[in-house]
């Protein structure tokens, strides 16, 4: 679903006044009638007309009275009028929401859900000063070198094809990269949640997107010994694995933060008799998120029960991809897909914001922070549909 850039003006909305207003003729040399020309002509042509008068309460609480014009030349008049009287008059001028340049932005409808463009006030988009600047793990298909991409690249490894870059001959994992980190403001594509993290690729699936939990088990232990921050699962499997259990483990002591998939059977038979539990999502200690549409009601396709801590957005999230790719977007840089492997980058940025601000929080205070703060959906209280809640990025920044 597209999302529309929205206009709002900035003087606040009080009330209305139904009539235009009429005032008699002034000599051309009149001090007023140059106030008010000179006021009016601050609108920029095509913009509306709108007389705004402000006046103080009894209560010394600011009101505003707002008359909209149909024609330039009525609303000179008024504002002429006005003045007259000695009233405080301004015209009420166009504001835009402040969002990021890139062309595609309009269609991030989770940026404006999670409010990204006050994210990044608070948090630099990941790094803040001489605070620390965190390191997201994407371990997946690999990351390819894309374009919007390429800024916060640091270098991976492959552990499908040892001794070989970790590009991606899939797509997924670009994907998901580009929902954490694509660069923003760079006139380019679209805007990554923490723009200004570094990603670590790390190849664990294979072209079609398939792996082994040893493998993945390794890919994990690497990202953490290389000093990742925050590692990204948007894999999922249906049965306990001990080396991935121990592998998870490890970069949980390590004081690494591990988000991961909640699962894609919420539509099947599968989750008829409650939704089989997903791997590592279901690990302890692991932020398991659930997906929600733009409407951020539940996904029909997101798996419901235990391991769901959160939810985020992952219906039509739009995403870097190489253009040869196989996950539906062949010839394009930049592709619209859904799960809740998109829903898991979405948590795992914000993560990486909130230990940018807050470096001191570490793993397990940034964790317990992140679902103290989450909006409560569903059921009242923690539920196997939405976890804690809707992930809330700016309650958590500022959350104490």
């Amino acid at each position: 679903m597209s999302i529309l850039r929205r206009t709002v003006v900035a003087s606040v909305l009080v009330g209305v006044a139904a009539a235009s207003a009429v005032s008699s003729p002034a000599a051309a040399d009149d001090p007023l009638l140059d106030r008010a020309r000179s006021l009016v002509t601050s609108v920029a042509g095509g913009q509306p007309l709108r007389v705004v008068e402000t006046s103080t309460g009894p209560d010394g609480v600011p009101r505003y009275t707002t008359t909209v014009v149909d024609s330039r030349g009525s609303a000179v008049a008024l504002v002429q009028r006005l003045l007259g009287q000695g009233r405080a008059v301004s015209m009420g001028q166009p504001a835009q929401a402040a969002v990021s340049n890139d062309p595609l932005r309009p269609r991030q409808w989770a940026l404006s859900s999670l409010r990204a463009e006050s994210v990044w006030r608070l948090s630099a988009g990941g790094t803040t000063g001489g605070r620390k600047q965190t390191v997201v793990a994407v371990v997946d298909t690999g990351v390819f070198a894309h374009r919007d991409l390429r800024r916060g690249l640091l270098t991976g490894r492959d552990f499908v094809d040892p001794g070989t870059s970790p590009t991606d001959p899939n797509g997924h994992g670009t994907h998901v990269a580009g929902i954490v980190g694509a660069t923003a403001n760079n006139g380019l594509g679209i805007a990554g949640l923490a723009p200004k993290t570094k990603i670590l690729p790390v190849r664990v699936l294979d072209a079609a997107g398939s792996g082994s939990t040893d493998v993945i088990a390794r890919g994990v232990v690497w990202a953490v010994e290389k000093g990742a921050d925050v590692v990204n699962l948007s894999l999922t499997g249906d049965f306990q694995d001990a080396a991935l259990r121990r592998a998870v483990a490890f970069a949980q002591q390590r004081g690494a933060v591990v988000v991961a998939a909640a699962g894609n059977d919420g539509g099947s038979l599968a989750c008829l008799f409650g939704c089989p539990a997903q791997y590592p999502a279901a690990y302890a200690g692991v932020v398991g998120v659930g997906s929600v549409d733009s409407n951020q009601s539940r996904s029909s396709f997101s798996s419901t029960g235990s391991w769901v801590d959160v939810a985020a957005p992952g219906g039509g999230i739009i995403s870097t991809v190489p253009a040869a790719n196989r996950i539906g977007c062949a010839g394009s840089s930049y592709c619209t897909i859904s799960g809740t492997s998109m829903a898991s980058p979405h948590v795992a940025a914000a993560v990486a914001v909130a230990l940018s601000r807050h470096p001191a929080w570490g793993a397990a205070g940034t964790t317990r922070r992140l679902l103290a703060t989450a909006d409560d959906r569903g059921t009242a209280g923690r539920d196997s549909s939405y976890g804690a809640g809707y992930l809330d990025v700016l309650g958590l920044l500022r959350a104490r």
